[in-house]
Protein backbone atom coordinates (compact mmCIF):
# COMPACT_ATOMS: atom_id res chain seq x y z
CA UNK A 1 0.00 0.00 0.00
CA UNK A 2 3.15 2.18 0.90
CA UNK A 3 4.53 1.72 -2.67
CA UNK A 4 1.35 2.53 -3.86
CA UNK A 5 0.41 5.75 -2.48
CA UNK A 6 4.59 6.70 -3.08
CA UNK A 7 4.60 5.70 -6.71
CA UNK A 8 1.45 7.87 -7.03
CA UNK A 9 2.91 10.57 -5.38
CA UNK A 10 5.94 10.48 -7.78
CA UNK A 11 3.63 10.48 -10.75
CA UNK A 12 1.64 13.39 -9.45
CA UNK A 13 4.42 16.05 -8.84
CA UNK A 14 6.35 14.69 -11.92
CA UNK A 15 2.83 15.17 -14.02
CA UNK A 16 2.68 18.65 -11.72
CA UNK A 17 6.58 19.08 -12.86
CA UNK A 18 6.86 18.59 -16.45
CA UNK A 19 3.38 21.06 -16.67
CA UNK A 20 4.96 23.71 -14.60
CA UNK A 21 8.26 23.01 -16.76
CA UNK A 22 6.27 23.68 -19.76
CA UNK A 23 4.36 27.51 -18.17
CA UNK A 24 8.33 28.36 -16.98
CA UNK A 25 9.51 27.53 -20.91
CA UNK A 26 5.78 29.32 -22.26
CA UNK A 27 5.59 32.54 -20.13
CA UNK A 28 9.76 33.38 -21.11
CA UNK A 29 8.82 33.03 -25.07
CA UNK A 30 5.32 34.68 -24.38
CA UNK A 31 7.37 37.36 -22.53
CA UNK A 32 10.53 37.66 -25.09
CA UNK A 33 8.52 37.73 -28.34
CA UNK A 34 6.86 40.39 -26.32
CA UNK A 35 8.73 42.90 -25.17
CA UNK A 36 10.39 42.62 -28.28
CA UNK A 37 7.98 43.72 -30.11
CA UNK A 38 7.21 40.51 -32.50
CA UNK A 39 4.06 39.12 -31.07
CA UNK A 40 2.14 43.18 -31.33
CA UNK A 41 3.47 43.53 -34.85
CA UNK A 42 2.00 40.50 -35.54
CA UNK A 43 -1.34 41.14 -34.14
CA UNK A 44 -1.04 40.05 -30.53
CA UNK A 45 -0.85 42.93 -28.41
CA UNK A 46 -0.26 41.20 -24.77
CA UNK A 47 3.17 42.11 -23.68
CA UNK A 48 3.48 41.20 -19.96
CA UNK A 49 5.81 42.60 -17.22
CA UNK A 50 8.34 39.58 -16.17
CA UNK A 51 7.45 39.57 -11.98
CA UNK A 52 7.60 36.63 -9.66
CA UNK A 53 3.13 37.14 -9.33
CA UNK A 54 2.95 36.53 -13.25
CA UNK A 55 5.21 33.59 -13.56
CA UNK A 56 4.05 32.32 -10.21
CA UNK A 57 0.48 32.44 -11.48
CA UNK A 58 0.90 30.92 -14.60
CA UNK A 59 4.01 28.10 -13.56
CA UNK A 60 1.37 26.90 -11.19
CA UNK A 61 -1.79 26.84 -13.27
CA UNK A 62 0.28 24.82 -15.85
CA UNK A 63 1.49 22.44 -13.47
CA UNK A 64 -2.24 21.50 -12.55
CA UNK A 65 -2.79 21.14 -16.37
CA UNK A 66 0.44 18.89 -16.54
CA UNK A 67 -2.34 15.86 -15.12
CA UNK A 68 -3.79 15.66 -19.03
CA UNK A 69 -0.25 13.93 -20.49
CA UNK A 70 -1.36 10.93 -18.92
CA UNK A 71 -3.76 10.89 -22.07
CA UNK A 72 -3.09 8.29 -23.74
CA UNK A 73 -1.98 9.64 -27.37
CA UNK A 74 0.80 9.62 -29.73
CA UNK A 75 3.26 7.69 -26.90
CA UNK A 76 5.90 7.37 -29.33
CA UNK A 77 5.88 10.74 -30.10
CA UNK A 78 6.27 13.45 -27.68
CA UNK A 79 6.52 16.25 -29.66
CA UNK A 80 3.06 15.19 -31.82
CA UNK A 81 1.47 14.45 -28.04
CA UNK A 82 2.49 17.65 -26.96
CA UNK A 83 1.33 19.64 -29.57
CA UNK A 84 -2.59 17.87 -29.46
CA UNK A 85 -2.74 17.62 -25.70
CA UNK A 86 -1.78 21.62 -25.87
CA UNK A 87 -5.23 22.75 -27.46
CA UNK A 88 -6.96 21.27 -24.20
CA UNK A 89 -5.90 24.35 -21.74
CA UNK A 90 -5.80 26.36 -25.31
CA UNK A 91 -9.46 26.14 -25.23
CA UNK A 92 -9.61 26.67 -22.10
CA UNK A 93 -7.76 30.00 -21.86
CA UNK A 94 -9.61 31.38 -25.54
CA UNK A 95 -13.57 29.94 -24.21
CA UNK A 96 -13.46 30.97 -20.25
CA UNK A 97 -10.04 32.99 -19.54
CA UNK A 98 -10.26 35.56 -22.10
CA UNK A 99 -13.73 36.42 -22.77
CA UNK A 100 -14.55 35.81 -18.71
CA UNK A 101 -12.08 36.24 -16.32
CA UNK A 102 -9.78 39.10 -18.62
CA UNK A 103 -12.72 40.46 -20.52
CA UNK A 104 -11.21 40.38 -23.87
CA UNK A 105 -13.55 38.68 -25.66
CA UNK A 106 -13.76 35.04 -27.72
CA UNK A 107 -10.02 33.59 -28.34
CA UNK A 108 -8.91 36.64 -26.89
CA UNK A 109 -9.65 38.74 -29.67
CA UNK A 110 -8.86 42.22 -27.50
CA UNK A 111 -5.39 41.98 -27.55
CA UNK A 112 -5.92 41.58 -31.55
CA UNK A 113 -6.84 39.28 -34.72
CA UNK A 114 -3.76 37.46 -34.13
CA UNK A 115 -4.18 35.80 -30.66
CA UNK A 116 -5.99 33.14 -31.32
CA UNK A 117 -3.15 31.79 -33.50
CA UNK A 118 -0.09 33.32 -30.94
CA UNK A 119 -1.52 31.62 -28.05
CA UNK A 120 -2.12 28.31 -29.51
CA UNK A 121 1.78 28.64 -30.85
CA UNK A 122 2.52 29.23 -27.29
CA UNK A 123 0.16 26.35 -26.03
CA UNK A 124 1.90 23.98 -28.37
CA UNK A 125 5.36 25.27 -26.35
CA UNK A 126 3.95 23.95 -23.48
CA UNK A 127 2.90 20.92 -23.94
CA UNK A 128 5.81 20.37 -26.54
CA UNK A 129 7.97 21.02 -23.19
CA UNK A 130 5.73 18.93 -21.10
CA UNK A 131 6.11 16.01 -22.92
CA UNK A 132 9.62 15.97 -24.08
CA UNK A 133 10.66 16.42 -20.00
CA UNK A 134 8.73 13.05 -19.36
CA UNK A 135 9.95 10.97 -22.11
CA UNK A 136 13.57 11.88 -21.18
CA UNK A 137 12.60 10.83 -17.71
CA UNK A 138 11.00 7.56 -19.49
CA UNK A 139 7.38 8.60 -17.50
CA UNK A 140 5.74 8.47 -20.99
Amino acid sequence: MRKTKAGLLYLLFTLFLAGALGGLTNSFVVWGLGVSGITPSLGFSMAPDLTVEWLARRIFASGLWGVIFLIPLYNSSPVKKGVILSTLPWLSSALIVFPFRMEMGWFGLGFGPGTPVWTLFFAAIWGVTGTLFLSKIKII
